[in-house]
């Protein structure tokens, strides 16, 4: 019966017309996407794919980076890429890629996409990149590029001696400079699209011999950590944990992978080791003055710390910091926090003689001593910290005059009005009539201080009367 069944449909298409068939599949894919998709990738498998069709694309994708801007002027002549054109031709054929990968012509899609990128590396000049607008444009054509390559490459009637000899083209590229300098400035992470293709093409091993080879590509770079990492979780995502620690520990001076078994000791309790591992980070960084980072580790020391509960250490470490970072707000906001109350002045005073050179930097209007005494209510000590300047800035004492007392009012007006009065002399100019109206303004916040200001004003108004500009702005007082 099915013979018979065959035999009929053989006899009925060799009777059948072309434009029959081609209704009856219109009508049929229309109404069945599984059908249209395949019948789709088989025309386009049989009929697209053309070997003068993907010369003719490398063709166009150098064409695509022949645009240039002449930057010279009416006698010379200085061209440079247009990325901005660049963009907009490339993803002209990024889009044509798309539209043969829809067609089933899997090989001239990816072939597409990585002539971009192999003409990117000759081309691509940092200096010829003139604002962020071109960057971003240039990140968006990347991604686009790693878009049509991923589905190209996992498209199933791709060739797959095609797609690894791309891939060897995209290694080459990888040992270049191309992917450091787009890194570098933050366009593209061209090796973490290399990691995600070789989950297609690729083997286990061979992914983690890629991975070392990157590594050691970066050794002594900044990043050479986030290869390490890539490495350490392939490797875990594999449940091979074992050579996952080992490479762990193969890497321990860097300080990134320092502090993730850092990390991992202090979730499993083990705070001994973790402190350990910080200690010697420290003396790692030390060793090649790194001093953000040895900042940084005693940080997480005092995380460590505060995890356990241990207020001695915290506040010794606390100390540390507060010193190191030029009597830094925020440690002493924590120690104030951790030292008994009743013990709390005498601990001040003793730490802020540890940082007497820090009293100095009376500039730009901030100072961190000031700034504690007057979290502190200590008029009398901030006073004599102003007081102990032989030369105050004005934003200084428009800052902190207010917080002094009404007890040193007098003093700090007799300040104020010296140094206005100089300013006055030595400055002929709008902008320091508004900053002498500004400090007079301060002046009045004080007791007895809309006198002063009113008084100073006089003698302005005496001595200038004829700078217009300066009686404008004093005409309030």
């Amino acid at each position: 019966m099915a013979e018979r069944n065959t035999n009929e449909f053989d006899q009925l298409l060799q009777l059948a017309k072309g434009d029959d068939l081609l209704k009856f599949m219109r009508q049929y894919a229309q109404e069945n996407s599984a059908f249209r998709k395949e019948l789709t990738a088989f025309l386009g498998k049989k009929y697209l794919r053309s070997k003068a069709t993907i010369t003719d694309y490398r063709n166009k994708m150098c064409a695509a980076f022949e645009a240039t801007n002449d930057l010279g002027d009416r006698w010379h002549s200085f061209e440079v890429i247009d990325w901005d054109a660049v963009a907009d031709n490339v993803k002209n054929l990024l889009d044509e890629g798309n539209s043969l990968l829809d067609l089933g012509n899997a090989d001239a899609a990816a072939i597409i996409a990585v002539e971009f990128f192999l003409v990117l590396q000759q081309e691509f000049n940092t200096d010829e990149l003139y604002d962020d607008s071109e960057e971003h444009e240039l990140t968006e054509v990347c991604e686009q590029a790693q878009e049509l390559l991923n589905d190209a490459f996992t498209h199933p009637y791709i060739n797959k001696s095609l797609r690894s000899q791309l891939m060897n083209n995209l290694h080459e590229i990888s040992r270049s400079s191309l992917p450091g300098e787009l890194n570098n400035l933050y366009i593209f992470d061209f090796d973490d699209m290399m990691l995600k293709l070789s989950k297609v093409t690729m083997g286990d091993d061979e992914r983690l011999q890629m991975l070392e080879q990157q590594i050691i590509q970066h050794a002594g770079r900044y990043d050479q950590h986030v290869y390490v990492q890539r490495k350490i979780d392939l490797l875990r995502e594999l449940h091979r944990d074992n050579e996952a620690d080992a490479e762990q520990q193969k890497h321990i001076n860097l300080p990134e992978v320092r502090a993730i078994v850092v990390d991992q000791c202090v979730e499993r309790g083990d705070y001994d080791a973790a402190v350990s591992l910080v200690h010697e980070g420290i003396d790692i960084a030390k060793q090649i003055k790194h001093l953000g980072t040895v900042k940084r580790w005693k940080e997480k020391e005092l995380a460590i710390y505060e995890r356990m509960g241990d207020k001695a250490r915290q506040i010794d470490l606390c100390r540390t910091l507060f010193v190191n970072e030029r009597a830094s707000k925020e440690y002493y906001r924590k120690l104030k926090a951790l030292v008994p109350h009743e013990q709390w002045k005498d601990y001040l005073k003793l730490l802020l003689d540890e940082v007497k050179e820090e009293r100095k930097y009376l500039m730009f209007g901030q100072n961190n001593v000031a700034d504690i005494y007057v979290e502190e209510g200590d008029n009398q000590s901030l006073f004599e910290l102003l007081k102990s300047h032989e030369r105050l800035d004005l934003d200084i004492l428009n800052r902190y005059a207010r917080y002094t007392g009404n007890e040193h009012a007098q003093e700090i007006l007799a300040i104020y009005t010296e140094i206005l009065k100089q300013d006055a002399m030595r400055n002929v100019n709008v902008k320091a009539y508004r900053r002498i109206a500004e400090a007079m303004s301060c002046m009045c916040q004080l007791n007895y201080g809309k006198q002063a200001a009113h008084k100073l004003a006089l003698f302005f108004r005496q001595e200038y009367s004829r700078r217009p500009s300066m009686m404008a702005e004093i005409k309030n007082f």
